[in-house]
């Protein structure tokens, strides 16, 4: 049920965005639509077929939404102007895109920057704050040397070697990665790539990097490989398949920010979710976070890695 629900909140939250964009650009292709906001041509009709069912009360068909989909995809909406002025932001959301747009905005020879700048002042305005200094956004960021470095190897697709500070370990480690992207998220950037040492998909926080060297090693990019994927910060690619039951609470949120496959609600209360592994570390780190929230984890090598995981932590604070 509640996987249930964050679907349907999505698909409300686009089709909101997705309205006005279609009446105030008719004649807008599906494809176009689908780069736009991140949809597929099947979530777009679906959408759309919805929408022709919607209108004001009494609901004949002077008061539905009409919608026509040309021969060339071509997409126009009429009797809707109702959802033809732009949607108001909350403060909170306001100011949720302004962090976003102010950390993507702190990338060197970002294209459009000065396009982002303008919006960005447009936007520190209604919240307010016409100033730049009265409104800040701190990101943290690696050195500007290893920046550029990564962002070659992305480039030109060649293997890294990093000096990379491991958390888990406590210690500086040498990690050899073949780069596949890297992405703003929890305020941070990281890198998202192939860990030679692991042999596992890896997200690595840029401010822990000491030093990047680019090698002569080729570092193909998965066709799969999808930014958007990484809410939160976090995905499921590059490994298998892992069950486990969450609590009611935690069936809630999880949906929203992890790679959930497959939900069925249990007798007792409790989602059984299937979801997609970035690898057995990837997965024990994440049930950790879970804690008692989570129970009959599937397959055994998780659960394993989750317990040598705990004890290693638990090593640590003891000494």
């Amino acid at each position: 049920m509640a996987d249930e629900y964050g679907r349907l909140g999505n698909r409300l939250r686009r089709i909101l965005v997705v309205l006005p964009y279609v009446i105030q650009h008719p004649g807008v292709t599906l494809g176009e639509l689908a780069e736009r906001f991140g949809a597929s041509r099947r979530e777009l009709l679906d959408d759309l077929n919805m929408v022709a069912m919607c209108g004001l009360p009494g609901y004949t068909p002077l008061e539905l939404i009409d919608v026509s989909i040309g021969d060339d995809d071509s997409v126009v909406v009429s009797m809707a102007d109702y959802f033809a002025a732009p949607l108001r932001l909350s403060a909170v959301e306001a100011l949720t895109l302004y962090a976003g747009a102010a950390a993507y905005a702190t990338v060197e020879e970002l294209d459009g920057a000065d396009s982002l700048q303008r919006a960005l002042a447009k936007l520190r305005s209604a919240l307010g704050a016409p100033g730049s200094d009265e409104l800040q956004v701190d990101v943290d960021a690696a050195p500007g040397e290893h920046l550029a470095t990564i962002r070659r190897a992305l480039e030109e697709r060649r293997r890294v070697r990093l000096e990379y500070f491991s958390a888990t370990r406590g210690a500086l480690t040498d990690r050899e990665v073949d780069p596949w992207g890297m992405i703003a998220a929890l305020g941070r950037w990281y890198l998202v790539g192939l860990d030679h040492d692991s042999g596992e998909e890896r997200i690595f926080r840029i401010d822990r990097v000491k030093s990047a060297a680019l090698l002569d090693d080729p570092a193909p990019v998965p066709d799969d490989f999808d930014p958007g994927r990484y809410r939160g910060g976090f995905s499921g690619a590059g490994g298998g398949e892992v069950t486990m039951e969450l609590s009611p609470r935690a069936a809630e949120w999880f949906p929203e920010y992890y790679p959930v496959e497959e939900t069925r609600v249990l007798d007792d209360g409790w989602t059984r979710v299937t979801l997609r592994s970035g690898g057995d570390h990837w997965a024990a780190t994440l049930l950790l976070r879970l804690g008692k929230e989570a129970r009959a984890v599937e397959p055994e090598s998780v659960r394993r890695a989750a317990r040598n995981l705990a004890e290693a932590v638990a090593a640590r604070h003891a000494g």
